[in-house]
């Protein structure tokens, strides 16, 4: 957590994932998120040992590195670093606990997509995610809603219509935001480097500089 985390007083914003590689999906996606919550600044939040995932095809290191270099282009954007410096695997309540004894009285946003949503209850303690944290569900065109009984309980019993609510209390409620939708993500990127075809435009430059210089993806195992 660096100083300026520290020093903030406007709700903390997270937005987690592995970032194998970090594209323009992602930080487009984040940053459209941060300018419809009225966020000066929004956290990606880079998984360490995720564990509803396969093994990364980059190293902690490499995508932190990845990162780095992609918010070049998006100031407003930061990194948190503790999920990939954390040892072993990476459990999101256990994130959200450690910053809510940091920050007992600052409001805490989690941005989750509509896909990860719907798998919830899959999720370590989900049941206490709510305790700690809001929860703001992104959301794109043609994405749907299939929650088990009781995730989808908890959200209609706990959903937000008014963007102030999420500033008036530290945790407890749940609010849909609406994204534009763009076309890419990262397996599709590692489906293209690995077979000898460039990405292009998916990406920023500096990232896909990066990942030729270290041979990232070009014998991905993705189907």
């Amino acid at each position: 957590m660096n100083d300026k985390q520290r020093s903030g007083s406007e709700p903390l914003a997270l937005f987690g994932g592995t970032f194998d590689p970090v594209h323009y999906g992602h930080l487009r996606c984040a940053d459209e998120a941060r300018e419809m919550l009225r966020l000066e600044t929004l956290y990606l939040l880079p998984a360490g040992t995720p564990v509803h995932r396969r093994k990364p095809g980059a190293s902690a290191r490499q995508r932190l590195d990845m990162l780095r270099l992609a918010l070049n282009e998006f100031p407003q954007l930061d990194i948190d670093e503790r999920e990939i410096r954390r040892q072993g695997p990476s459990f999101m309540v256990d994130t959200l606990q450690e910053l809510r004894t940091e920050f007992p009285q600052r409001p805490l946003l989690l941005l989750v997509g509509q896909d990860a949503v719907n798998l919830l209850h899959t999720w370590s303690r989900w049941q206490q995610l709510l305790e700690l944290t809001h929860l703001v569900i992104v959301t794109r065109p043609g994405a749907s809603a299939k929650y088990r009984d009781d995730v989808r309980t908890q959200i209609e019993s706990r959903t937000a219509t008014d963007l102030q609510q999420l500033s008036a209390s530290e945790a407890g409620s749940v609010y849909h935001l609406a994204v534009t939708a763009i076309d890419v993500s990262a397996t599709s990127i590692k489906r293209i480097i690995g077979t000898g075809r460039s990405p292009g435009p998916m990406l920023p430059a500096a990232v896909l500089d990066y990942i030729g210089d270290n041979g990232l993806y070009v014998r991905s195992n993705e189907r």
